[in-house]
C-alpha cells in the first residue's frame, strides 16, 4: 500500500466521489431463542468432550468463543462510508489504490446478496466485502473494469459467507 502524506491522501480521499454509499461494517443477522439454546448446547458438549479427554485449553477456547459471539454478536453494524473514484476505493477513511488492487466481483441475485468483493494484491490484506445497498451494479461494474481485473468465476459468494449466514455468525 502506498502512503501519501496526510493533505495529499485527504485531497485524493475527498475527491474519490463518482459513487458514494453506506454500507454496514459486517453482516448481522436475527438470532432467536432456539438458535442460542442450540449453540450453548454445542458449547457445552464440546466443553464436557475437552474436560472427558483433558484437553484444557480445547475447553478454555471454546468457552472464550462463547462469550465473544454473546458479546460482540450482539453489536449493531455501525454504518461504513464506501467512495469509488478514479484513484480508487475509499473503505470507512481508508484509501486503497487501484494499483495495490488485484481484482473484483459483483454477487447480485436481489434480495438476499448485494455483495462487492475487492482482493488485494497483497496477500496480507485480506478481502473486502461491501453490501451493494440501493448502488446499481452495472454502472459499478462498468467503473471498476476500466481499473482492476473482474473475477468471473465468483458466481455465487463465498464459502466463508454461506456459512455464516447458515449458522448465523
Amino acid at each position: 500500500m502506498r502512503s501519501f502524506p496526510p493533505q495529499v491522501e485527504d485531497a485524493v480521499i475527498s475527491s474519490q466521489d463518482r459513487f458514494v454509499w453506506e454500507a454496514p461494517a459486517f453482516m448481522k443477522f436475527d438470532r432467536g431463542p432456539a438458535w442460542y439454546f442450540v449453540m450453548a448446547l454445542i458449547a457445552v458438549t464440546l466443553m464436557a468432550y475437552a474436560v472427558w479427554t483433558a484437553n484444557f485449553l480445547f475447553a478454555f477456547i471454546i468457552l472464550l468463543m462463547g462469550i465473544l459471539l454473546l458479546l460482540v454478536g450482539n453489536k449493531d453494524p455501525e454504518k461504513i462510508l464506501v467512495q469509488v473514484g478514479d484513484n480508487g476505493i475509499v473503505w470507512n477513511g481508508r484509501l486503497m489504490m487501484f494499483q495495490d488492487l488485484d481484482q473484483f466481483s459483483i454477487v447480485y441475485q436481489p434480495p438476499f446478496v448485494k455483495v462487492l468483493y475487492i482482493d488485494a494484491k497483497s496477500p496480507l490484506v485480506p478481502r473486502l466485502r461491501v453490501e451493494l445497498e440501493a448502488q446499481d451494479p452495472i454502472t459499478l461494474r462498468n467503473h471498476l473494469r476500466q481499473y482492476l481485473k473482474e473475477d468471473m468465476d465468483l458466481q455465487s459468494e463465498h464459502l466463508s459467507d454461506i456459512v455464516a449466514r447458515l449458522l448465523r455468525l
